[in-house]
């Protein structure tokens, strides 16, 4: 009789663990950002997701592509290449970023940005992109940074 209400227990305890809610997901942001200049020889575009809920810290999911030189333009090509950066912060202190890169080519990514020091939330996240040169002589130049706030 023991081993049954053991059994019964168990398999109550185990059905309770499976049906807890998955991560809780906000509504996704797009997001876009380009290099500012006038053939958009740089590009990036996505979505931002934030992740609440049971999860060791909250996160921002971040999934996209960065395209640079990979469409057909009139402009020449100029030996350059593309990088995005992505910054997350929470009010006005910076708390995680990345930065993707693309030369002649589009990259699809997919990552995670996080307060790695705590479990505050990100607020909003820092999009740009930014062309620099693939010679040693280092010229560059970046597009607007574009703002997305997390809700």
């Amino acid at each position: 009789m023991r081993l049954l209400a053991g059994l019964t227990m168990s398999t109550v305890l185990a059905a309770g663990l499976l049906a807890a809610p998955p991560a809780l997901a906000a509504q996704a942001v797009p997001f876009s950002a380009d290099s500012g200049d006038s053939c958009r020889r740089g590009f990036t575009e996505g979505t931002i997701e934030r992740y609440d809920g049971p999860v060791i810290r909250p996160r921002v999911d971040v999934e996209g592509l960065l395209s640079d030189e990979a469409t057909p333009t009139i402009c020449r090509p100029d030996d350059m290449h593309s990088l995005a950066t992505f910054s997350a912060y929470r009010g006005s202190e910076l708390v995680d970023s990345a930065t993707q890169k693309a030369d002649d080519e589009q990259v699809k990514f997919a990552f995670s940005l996080s307060d790695q020091g705590s479990v505050r939330t990100i607020d909003r996240v820092v999009v740009q992109v930014c062309r620099r040169s693939n010679s040693p002589i280092g010229i560059g130049y970046c597009g607007k940074a574009q703002e997305y706030r997390i809700p």
